[in-house]
């Protein structure tokens, strides 16, 4: 592979959450949406709280749901 050319991205960049919110707040907020494979919120590497924001990863698209 060309080092130009990607895999496609089903990651979308949700920044501005809660200190409290858990992985399991947004699957039920973001699920709406389609299937989640991951959900990631990254911590603080001294004090392990939240840094606001976090990954959320869909499923790739299959061809025959994008040509269907």
């Amino acid at each position: 592979m060309s080092r130009h050319m990607r895999p496609p991205n089903t990651s979308l960049f949700v920044r501005n959450i809660s200190d409290e919110s858990r992985p399991e707040d947004l699957r039920r907020e973001f699920g709406r949406y389609g299937p989640i494979v991951d959900v990631y919120i990254p911590l603080d590497f001294y004090t392990r709280q939240s840094r606001g924001f976090a990954y959320i990863q869909y499923p790739l698209p299959t061809t025959h749901s994008l040509c269907c």
